[in-house]
């Protein structure tokens, strides 16, 4: 059996994290990462966002992490088992690798309505999004389900390449709960304008496939046609492997430490699939390569504890945002804005503590905000007006 330093499960973007906080503390060890896709470690918001709207190269996606002396990749490999007294992973063909330190990064998995298919695809995978990209050679009719982040970057990216969206979401308005009701209204106005139908209060119960197409059955008892679907419906964590070997709570997700260790002291876990204290599955960037690199820093002997608080981002045309922290607007919110709808900051007060911040065509405010959200005193519209702008030449 060969025995790596590190064994890594998962080949995303805190795999790739991890090799880099593994490499700041030891140099030489031997690493091997395990990927069940046929690609190395690539980046994943651009699978709704710039790899649509902005003709980024397919090529600028991929991570570099596996190119660095002494780290192995098995892509098109799919984990088996985990022993954790062997401290082996089991590979497909009975093939068996030890590890003396193993870091789970497997991620999370589309929640699928229909399994896919010629006329239905799922985002989350550059294998899904290149299949997609083939069938929207030419222009198409295509059913957007899902009222949440990837349906609304979905509906936002293909209707601005010129296909005719249908966006079928449950909620009574887009992004309800989430933006104040004026803002929403706002940009759903804009999807509106460049052509996308908009059915609320439209939860999908089932889509049937046939050669015409698809055809989308909500619990209203409506039926919606297109040409093909796209679903963004939730997620699952890839759970399966920590599970089986007694590393998974009952919710789902792997249970680890404040230093993101599981309760195998030689078994850590990162990303998506990984479930902290009190906490819940975490789905972002910043989040997945935060969390990745201290993992990676601790498996090679660090011991620190993972704090951050982690921002998200999305872009749906000319708007774009950067968030951080509690964003429910049954919140008091207070609107700080330099153009209404078009630039300006939003603050989300739970009673008099701020909770949540959002920048709305404001850049690189998310450290400023951060230190808002840190402070212990009492705010109100008062005191945080101004606090956060563009910088201006």
């Amino acid at each position: 059996m060969e025995t790596y330093d590190y064994v890594i499960v998962g080949a995303g973007m805190a795999a790739d994290a991890a090799i880099a906080g593994i490499r700041r503390h030891d140099q030489d060890g031997t690493i091997l990462v395990i990927g069940d896709e046929h690609f190395p470690p690539y980046q994943k918001p651009p699978l709704s966002k710039k790899l649509w709207m902005e003709d980024m190269r397919m090529e600028d996606v991929f991570l570099r992490g596996v190119g660095r002396p002494g780290v192995h990749l098995r892509t098109g490999t799919k984990a088996q088992g985990l022993d954790l007294a062997r401290q082996a992973v089991t590979l497909p063909d009975s093939l068996t690798v030890g590890y003396k330190k193993l870091m789970l990064a497997m991620g999370a998995r589309p929640r699928r309505l229909v399994p896919p298919s010629d006329a239905v695809y799922y985002v989350g995978s550059l294998t899904e999004h290149i299949r997609l990209f083939r069938a929207l050679s030419s222009s198409r009719h295509v059913l957007v389900v899902g009222g949440g982040f990837i349906g609304a970057e979905m509906a936002a990216a293909l209707s601005s390449k010129g296909h005719q969206v249908t966006w079928l979401l449950q909620e009574d308005y887009p992004f309800q709960g989430f933006f104040p009701k004026n803002l929403a209204d706002y940009v759903a106005a804009e999807y509106r304008r460049r052509g996308v139908v908009i059915a609320a209060n439209q939860a999908v119960a089932h889509i049937d496939v046939d050669a015409q197409g698809v055809k989308a059955l909500t619990h209203t008892s409506k039926v919606f046609m297109g040409d093909l679907a796209v679903l963004g419906v939730g997620v699952i964590p890839n759970d399966d492997l920590a599970r089986n070997a007694g590393l998974a709570g009952e919710s789902g997700g792997v249970l680890v430490n404040e230093e993101l260790c599981s309760s195998d002291p030689r078994v850590w876990a990162a990303g998506d699939v990984a479930i902290m204290p009190g906490g819940s599955f975490m789905m972002h960037e910043d989040h997945a390569v935060t969390q990745g690199k201290i993992a990676g820093e601790n498996m090679a002997g660090s011991h620190k504890a993972y704090t951050h608080q982690s921002f998200f981002y999305s872009d749906l045309y000319h708007f774009g945002y950067e968030a951080i922290g509690r964003l429910d607007a049954n919140l008091s919110v207070v609107e700080d804005w330099v153009i209404f709808g078009e630039e300006g900051v939003l603050y989300y007060l739970d009673g008099k503590r701020l909770v949540g911040v959002l920048n709305w065509n404001v850049w690189d405010g998310i450290p400023k905000a951060r230190r808002l959200l840190q402070q212990d005193s009492s705010m109100d519209g008062t005191t945080l007006i101004g606090k956060i702008r563009n910088a201006r030449e």
